[in-house]
């Protein structure tokens, strides 16, 4: 396993962004993203998550709490030293941003992949086995462009799955009452999380959501071959619903 990273990228605007990786992986999945956005001025963290970049062992004795207050802190810091702080996140952490927006309230919400189904109904055995069962062999990638620096913990730790499986179950009933403009972006081929859940959150959304459907990538959309298009995206996004003048032009 890598070790671990912990991403913090400055920027001159007084908006910060904060991205969350994916369940069993690392920052990097959201590196190239993250190098974007600090081009365009945005202060960037990608923090690397409890239990994630050492061993599956780890992740043994967390729930999603433990993940969240992680979250929290992150977010708490940043807010301090920034006048607004856009959320991100990748398939879990799309579903950790979204459980922080009914917490705090960021500016906006880039969610990639987030996870609110997950496709393959064995998963949802999770929950009942994952004291007897803790380990479990990780799919193989959908990547279109897979990156030897994009490692997960393989065997799969049963019970960061089960702790999803409770985050999903927060999240999902309390969607209407996030009224923050959001990014729901989704690849076609993506094979782990289904696209009716990007429908969803595009339905359920209290606020302006724009959905980004990326066709020719994986799950891992911020990081796989459409990365810059996801990007790109995500800054036209931001300048959007935060007014804010482009600067990466000038910054190059």
């Amino acid at each position: 396993m890598a070790p671990p990273i912990d991403i913090l990228l400055p920027g001159g605007r007084d908006t910060a962004v904060l991205l969350f990786h994916g369940l069993t992986g690392t920052p990097l999945e959201m590196r190239a993203l993250g190098q974007e956005l600090a081009r365009d001025g945005y202060t960037v963290h990608i923090p690397l998550l409890p239990g994630r970049g050492t061993r599956p062992d780890d992740m043994d004795s967390l729930c999603w709490e433990d993940w969240m207050d992680a979250a929290l802190r992150a977010y708490d810091t940043l807010a301090r030293e920034h006048r607004t702080v856009v959320v991100g996140g990748l398939s879990a952490g799309g579903t950790m941003a979204l459980d922080l927006a009914l917490r705090r309230r960021p500016a906006a919400l880039l969610l990639y992949a987030a996870v609110l189904e997950i496709a393959h109904r064995g998963a949802y055995l999770a929950p009942y086995f994952w004291r007897l069962v803790r380990r479990w062999p990780s799919p193989q990638s959908d990547m279109f462009e897979p990156s030897a620096d994009l490692v997960c913990y393989d065997p799969a730790p049963v019970r960061a799955m089960c702790e999803l499986i409770n985050g999903i179950k927060r999240v999902r009933r309390r969607i209407g009452e996030i009224q923050v403009p959001a990014l729901v972006a989704h690849a076609v081929q993506d094979r782990f999380v289904p696209m009716s859940c990007a429908d969803e959150l595009e339905r359920r959304l209290g606020g302006p959501v724009h959905k980004l459907v990326v066709d020719g990538s994986g799950h891992a959309l911020t990081a796989d071959v459409k990365r810059q298009d996801v990007a790109a995206a995500s800054r036209t996004f931001l300048r959007r619903h935060l007014g804010a003048p482009a600067l990466q032009a000038a910054a190059s």
